[in-house]
């Protein structure tokens, strides 16, 4: 079934009023021993960045139409909220009491984003039937942005939600520990393609690296690792469980080249030769979601973890059934307007850590296990803050009380000493690149074109470098390539390449797919 995300909410709010009532669907936890209703549990994958998953969904009952084989939604929408908002990013969970009767999908909405998404009983999806002390477990659900539109469907790998609910909401476990009932009234279509083409279409390019031999990797969304060959042709892996990576690590381990983390503590590792994404034991790690992890087999392995604002740094002395043990924890800040936390992570080959908008960094030394931190120049906070993997720094920070655009400094120790740039251009917005050969690259707008600056004096003098016409991410990989990824029109994810220093771009990788945007045209 393919719709688009609409407008804002407050839209949306207008379009439906007068039409339904909205009444909380009640917390199963909480019912009267006398209550007929049963506990349901859903949750929603999405493979889109342009919401942060989704936090509430409406529901309906729904009855026989006029004629065999339609269904009429009813009047009143019931309103089913997530449970442990923290666990993950791309994925929410919904636990819920409902009467029995049969009930369809119609909103699925991301609040924090401002976004919704209107599905339809008649689509993939269908209905289900809650009965009477049959606990109902509906699975998993994909949202994926699929060219102009979005499709949503059932997943056919996550099935069941009872580890998510054992992990993340253990309060509800009981309630889902006998007759647990599937629920849908009719068996996942096999026209129902949605969740393959999500896992062929992973939106996101994480951590970009390099694996020993000069190819290239990134970690994304639907379980997947993007991989590119030295060619510059890529493909993609993808695990078992469509939960998000986060971040990925080129490792030499004997059957390990490259480790993978993620939502839900997800662990997986690709085996030399192998395209394969096996899990890691995660041992002991508590539940939340990893979105770094760094280390090596001498000085022990580093896992950045999170849950809602709760961020701890884990060490451990082996990777697979390890016994992890915190060696930072924190409180991240948040914006007053969403619950998300607001940070930067990085790690590199000596230490794993993160920035904050008040300008403090903080980093974990791989080698002595501890914590250490320093502000960013001049004590001001951070407007934008960039690690590269060669442990080289830019940022831009809040100038003076007279100044009107951000400071712009670079940092080739750590840190320790920052450099203040001259910058090319009167507004800077974004971090400059540098090069392997001691140069660095600023992107922005001269003159109504975009372009690339140049600069081999640590950002004293500028000059014109090369044409660049889109506002993309720019990644120094060590062999020189160079990587831009770009979040384009719609969300769609572009992957460009650069084998000169940024001179030149060829296109290699994009979300859009040209067979399946005919085939939507078609239905």
């Amino acid at each position: 079934m393919k719709t688009t995300f609409l407008g804002t909410l407050g839209a949306a709010a207008l379009l439906l009023s007068g039409c339904a009532v909205n009444t909380s669907v009640s917390d199963p936890l909480k019912l009267s021993a006398q209550s007929t209703a049963t506990s349901v549990a859903v949750s929603i994958t999405a493979n889109t960045d342009e919401i942060s998953g989704f936090d509430t969904i409406k529901l309906r009952r729904v009855a026989e139409g006029d004629k065999p084989g339609d269904l009429k939604l009813l009047a009143e929408n019931l309103v089913m909220k997530r449970v442990a908002p923290g666990m993950a990013r791309d994925t929410a969970l919904f636990i819920g009491a409902l009467q029995p009767g049969e009930y369809g999908f119609i909103e699925l909405i991301d609040m924090s984003s401002n976004r919704m998404l209107r599905v339809s009983s008649a689509g993939l999806v269908g209905t289900f039937k809650v009965e009477a002390a049959k606990p109902v477990d509906l699975g998993r659900l994909i949202v994926t942005r699929a060219n102009l539109g979005v499709d949503y469907g059932r997943s056919a790998r996550a099935v069941s939600n009872v580890e998510l609910i054992q992990r993340f909401a253990p309060e509800y476990s009981n309630l889902f520990r006998e007759g647990v009932a599937g629920g849908w009234t009719a068996p996942r279509s096999e026209r129902d393609q949605v969740e393959d083409f999500a896992r062929t279409h992973p939106f996101g390019a994480e951590c970009l690296a390099e694996l020993s031999d000069g190819r290239a990797v990134a970690a994304s969304r639907m379980g997947a690792v993007l991989l590119r060959s030295k060619e510059g042709q890529w493909r993609t892996l993808n695990a078992q469980r469509p939960e998000t990576l986060e971040c990925l690590l080129p490792v030499a381990l004997p059957d390990t080249e490259l480790v993978a983390v993620g939502e839900f503590g997800t662990m997986v590792r690709k085996a030399p030769g192998s395209d394969e994404l096996l899990p890691i034991d995660p041992g002991n790690l508590p539940p939340g979601t990893l979105l770094r992890i760094g280390g090596n087999p001498q000085d022990g392995w580093y896992l950045m973890h999170a849950k809602g604002r709760d961020l701890t740094i884990f060490r451990s002395r082996q990777l697979s059934g390890g016994d992890w043990q915190a060696v930072h924890k924190a409180v991240l800040p948040t914006r007053l307007w969403s619950s998300r936390p607001v940070f930067t992570p990085w790690h590199d080959a000596r230490a794993i850590g993160y920035a904050l908008p008040n300008g403090r960094i903080g980093q974990v030394d791989y080698s002595t296990g501890k914590w250490s931190e320093r502000m960013a120049p001049a004590k001001a906070k951070l407007h934008a803050y960039r690690h590269n993997h060669d442990g080289t720094e830019s940022v831009l920070v809040a100038a003076g009380l007279l100044g009107k655009f951000p400071d712009a400094y670079f940092s080739r120790d750590l840190g320790q000493n920052w450099t203040k740039m001259a910058p090319p251009l009167k507004v800077m917005v974004s971090t400059v690149v540098p090069l392997n050969d001691g140069r660095m690259l600023v992107s922005g707008q001269v003159y109504g074109d975009r372009e690339l600056q140049v600069s081999s004096d640590n950002g004293q003098t500028w000059a014109p470098y090369a044409k660049y016409d889109v506002l993309g991410y720019i990644e120094m990989l060590p062999s020189g390539l160079m990587l831009d990824v770009q979040s384009a029109y719609r969300g769609m994810i572009t992957i460009r390449a650069s084998t000169d220093s940024g001179k030149t771009w060829r296109q290699e990788y994009s979300t859009f797919d040209l067979e399946a945007m005919v085939k939507q045209l078609a239905r």
